[in-house]
Order: structure tokens, then C-alpha cells, then sequence
């Protein structure tokens, strides 16, 4: 509709413009018949009547007559017609008919104007007439304009609000990874899921050389200011807590995708948080008690208190179920609780220390019964990978399960040293010890009176060159040593790289990273380790990644 108006002024405009050329007359030539030019009075008229200034009545009131009698006539009724629809002001009325001449006291009708001057007056009153419709014109269009403007406005604030508030992210890694075993290893039986033991043997001897690939795609939305939801998916299958990883080589069959994350994250105030849901570990850690990869279930929160600018205390707790149980009351829990501190003694020196202590409820097995066979089962772990204590809790069969509690002591420290920006020197400790492991109980279960104590563990890490290296030429180099003690942490979910993982290990780690461009880097790790008491087993372990993440 506003196009269409825009249209028609414009005709208007362009006719005006054309009737206030000058005539044939008078350029010296004789007007064609039928031509506009003839009596520009009745052309101007009729152009008032079909763009609806003056009604058809109206016009046929003011062209009665011959044209030559009716000039003067006309022109004071078409002044006084314009006046009174508003399209000139009663001021500008009488100041052209004082130019153009007026009838005598007044009377309308007494041709005044000479002809010679007719088309002036004509040419006058069709500017004024465009003026008008032009200005109107442009009204219009500059509310149509605003109008336009004010639609764009809300529908980019719209899209802008939603792009404000959800994140899109992930990581895609490609990995050559390369396992050499000792001729000398000793065999093991592989443990499979709710503790069943089928017989099979996990390898031990033959070399392995595998393409595994990780892909994770996480969603972030900022629901309030205080509250996110968080998702993610990722490669990966239900029964390994600990890698997302899928091994290529399997016909090009499709591979699995799984809900790796999905939680509320809420943050009432600045310095304290709550999780809920499948989340990251809250925890300050490294893998010697925790794989990277694990994720938590259940909720947790954190606050930290600022004593200074160089100090800051901080304080973690969370509940997370391990396994619910349909017909008993024993569910498995985890508890934990950290608490630590850290300090920025000068602003390129940074110290974190953290205490924790987990403390797994109901996770130790029961034996079962010739009369009741099956009552127990549950009592087996949903997954183990190798190292802790095991006990046979099947009468007649094997089925094992965890033969000591763990309720688990870690301390963690951390010094960066940033003098040689970007460059830094990272120095990592940490320590762990299973308090709740007892000697007696475990002798009891598992009918070996001499059972060792192995309940300590602890990793030494120093890394030098850039903190992460996820820009060009960005890198840094490490070098950890890491010994794990059969029973010091519960193996289920310790890093699953060293060792092929577990626990009951202890060797080095030595790794390398490099940056190709922006969010694109290498990862070249060597992983060496040897089994600390019972049976050979030594493992070496190379890795080759290209990562990157968006």
C-alpha cells in the first residue's frame, strides 16, 4: 500500500511538473487539438479530479463555460476550493490573488487575471499542489521507513539475545596410539561388567596398533542470569566411564554417540557455585586418582572466599550415586569434600594446594550363598579395570568384587611460574592413600592371611613452555613419574592411558604438544610403567594426536 502511494505522488509530481512547462503558445506554436497544452486551466482541473484533491461535482461547477470567459472565474474558485481543503493556507490565498489580481469588492467569478498570464498562475498552483504532495509523500515514507528500521531492530535484538545466550563448542581428535607389551607378562583373566569372569584373558603379549578417534559437541545456554544449562555428546559407549574414544577398523560400521554432560550450572553469587545433573569433575585434581575424561553424576557446590588479592580459600562437597538398587537399600554412593587454598605471592607465581577426601559407601563385596545364589550380585562392581584387590563372591562359579573400602586421602598441589611470558614453568604434586582399606577385613575375604598393604600413591609432573598450546607455535614439554598402589584408589576410575589403565603401576611420562594454528595442535605422549608387585606385567605406550577444537 505505502509502495502504491509512493507511486501515484510520484505521477503527481511528474504531471505537475509537466503542466508547468511552457505551452505551445507560448513558444510560437499553435497547440495540437486535444493536447494537454490547449487550456492548461481544464488540464490542471482535471488532474485535481483524478488524484482526488477536488471532487468530479467540483470540477464541472468551475469548467462551466467557454474557456476564454471562464479564466478568472476559475482561478478565484479554484483558490478558494484549494483554501478551504487546506492544500494552500487562507495567507497564501490572498497573496497570490493580490499578485494575480482580485475581483472587484470581492466577487468571485469576474475574470481579472489576463490571459497572458494564465499559464503562470497554472504552473504556480501545480508547484504548490506538488509541494504538498511531496511533503506528504515524504512523511510517509519516512514513517515507513522507522516503521522498517524499528521491525529490523526487534527482530535483530531477538536474534541477537539468542546468540547471547547459547554457546556452541567441541573437539575432534585423531590418534595413532601404539602398545608394545614385554615378551615376559604374565597372564591375566579379563573382568567384565557386574564382576563376570568368563574365562577371557586380557592381552598382555601381543602388540597392538590402533586409529581411535574423539569427537564431543557440547550446548551452553544462559537460561538466567545465574543459571546455565549445559549439554554435551561424544563418542563413546555406556560401559567405559573413562574414554570417549572409538577404535577404527570394524568395516566402516557406524560408530556410537552418547550424553557425555548434562547439567544446571548455578551461580547465585560471584563466589559460589552448585552443579546438578552428569557434570564435570568440581574437584581440583590430576589423573592420578581421577581419569580426565570421568564425568560426574549428581550434584555438588563450590565457594571460594577472598581473604586478599594474593589469597583465596576455596571449599568443594558433593553427593553422586555410583549404582542404584532396586531391591535393597544399599545403594553405592560416593562422597567427597575438598578444601584448599590459593595464593599470588607476585602477579607471575601462582600456588594452589587442595586436601580431598572420598568416601565410597557400599561398594565392598558380599558373598553369596549355596541357598541363596544370586542375593549378592549386586554387590559387584558395574566396572573395574585392573589393579585392586578382588574376591570370589559366587559359591559355586566366579563373580568378583572389591575386597577393601575406599575411603580415599588426596592431596594436590600446584606451582606456575610465569616470569617468562608466555613461557611457564608448571611444578605438580600429589598424593593419595586409601584410609579405609583394613588388613584383617580384606585377609578375611579373601582367605590370604599374608595380604600386602599397597594403599599409597603419588605422581611428580613438571612442565615447561606455554600453559596450553592452541595458538601457532604455541608449546610446552612434561615429564611425570607415577606410582599407584594396588588398593590405593578405587581402579574403576583412575587414568585409563598409563598402563592400559588401573592401578598397581609405576613408570613415566614423557609428552610434547605443538601448535599449528589457532585451536589446532599436535600431542605426542610416551607412557612407560611396570606392575609393582604380583605378576609381570610392563607396558609401553605411544600416542600420536592432531586435535582440534572449535
Amino acid at each position: 500500500m505505502n509502495k502504491l502511494m509512493a507511486g501515484i505522488a510520484a505521477t503527481v509530481v511528474l504531471l505537475f511538473a509537466w503542466i508547468g512547462m511552457p505551452s505551445a503558445q507560448t513558444q510560437g506554436r499553435a497547440p495540437a487539438v486535444g493536447s494537454p497544452s490547449a487550456d492548461p486551466m481544464e488540464g490542471m482541473i482535471e488532474l485535481l479530479k483524478m488524484k482526488g484533491v477536488i471532487s468530479a461535482q467540483e470540477a464541472a461547477s468551475i469548467l462551466e463555460g467557454s474557456p476564454g470567459a471562464r479564466t478568472g472565474r476559475d482561478m478565484s474558485a479554484v483558490i478558494e476550493l484549494l483554501t478551504q481543503k487546506g492544500v494552500i493556507s487562507p495567507e497564501e490565498a490572498d497573496q497570490f490573488l493580490a499578485r494575480h489580481g482580485r475581483a472587484p469588492s470581492g466577487e468571485v467569478g469576474v475574470a481579472l487575471v489576463p490571459a497572458s498570464r494564465e499559464e503562470e498562475v497554472v504552473r504556480e498552483i501545480s508547484r504548490k499542489v506538488a509541494r504538498e504532495v511531496r511533503q506528504d509523500v515524504q512523511e510517509r515514507v519516512k514513517a515507513e521507513i522507522q516503521e522498517e528500521k524499528a521491525k529490523d531492530a526487534r527482530l535483530a535484538s531477538s536474534s541477537s539475545d539468542w546468540a547471547q545466550r547459547v554457546r556452541f563448542g567441541g573437539d575432534i581428535r585423531l590418534r595413532y596410539q601404539g602398545e608394545f607389551y614385554d615378551k615376559d607378562n604374565a597372564a591375566f583373566l579379563k573382568v567384565g561388567k557386574n564382576g563376570t569372569v568368563s574365562g577371557d584373558l586380557l592381552n598382555t603379549t601381543q602388540d597392538r596398533n590402533r586409529f581411535r578417534i574423539r569427537a564431543r559437541l557440547s550446548a551452553s545456554a544462559r537460561i538466567h542470569e545465574t543459571l546455565s544449562a549445559n549439554m554435551r555428546i561424544s563418542t563413546g559407549n555406556e560401559d567405559d566411564p573413562v574414554s570417549t574414544n572409538e577404535t577404527l577398523g570394524d568395516y566402516f560400521n557406524k560408530d556410537g554417540i552418547v550424553l557425555d554432560q548434562a547439567y544446571l550450572h548455578w551461580k547465585p553469587l560471584e563466589s559460589l557455585n552448585f552443579w546438578g545433573g552428569r557434570h564435570p569433575s568440581p574437584f581440583f585434581h590430576t589423573d592420578l586418582v581421577w581419569d580426565h575424561d570421568l564425568n560426574f553424576e549428581g550434584v555438588a557446590g563450590s565457594y571460594t572466599h577472598e581473604l586478599s588479592d594474593r589469597w583465596k580459600l576455596f571449599a568443594t562437597a558433593g553427593a553422586f550415586p555410583l549404582q542404584e538398587l532396586e531391591f535393597t537399600e544399599r545403594d553405592k554412593w560416593l562422597y567427597g569434600v575438598q578444601v584448599g587454598a590459593e595464593a599470588r605471592p607476585d602477579p607471575d607465581v601462582t600456588a594452589k594446594v587442595g586436601v580431598a577426601y572420598y568416601d565410597y559407601v557400599n561398594t565392598v563385596g558380599k558373598a553369596n550363598t549355596i541357598q541363596r545364589p544370586d542375593e549378592n550380585d549386586h554387590t559387584a562392581p558395574l566396572f573395574v579395570q585392573k589393579g585392586n584387590t578382588l574376591f570370589n563372591i559366587e559359591p559355586q562359579g566366579i563373580r568378583v568384587a572389591l575386597a577393601s573400602e575406599f575411603r580415599e586421602l588426596n592431596v594436590t598441589g600446584q606451582l606456575d611460574i610465569g616470569y617468562w611470558k608466555p613461557v611457564h614453568v608448571i611444578l605438580v604434586g600429589d598424593y593419595v592413600r586409601n584410609l579405609g582399606f583394613d588388613k584383617t577385613d580384606v585377609a578375611r575375604r579373601t582367605s590370604i592371611r599374608s595380604i600386602p598393604e599397597e594403599v599409597e600413591g603419588y605422581q611428580l609432573g613438571l612442565q615447561v613452555g606455554h600453559p596450553k598450546a592452541r595458538s601457532f607455535m604455541a608449546w610446552n614439554a612434561y615429564l611425570y613419574y607415577k606410582h599407584l598402589e594396588a588398593d590405593a584408589v578405587m581402579d574403576a576410575f583412575t587414568d585409563s592411558d598409563f598402563h592400559g589403565g588401573g592401578t598397581n603401576a609405576e613408570g613415566w611420562i614423557l609428552g610434547a604438544e605443538l601448535g599449528l594454528y589457532k585451536n589446532v595442535w599436535l600431542t605426542a605422549k610416551w607412557l612407560t610403567s611396570n606392575e609393582i608387585s604380583g605378576p609381570p606385567l610392563a607396558i609401553d605406550i605411544f600416542q600420536f594426536d592432531v586435535n582440534a577444537g572449535f
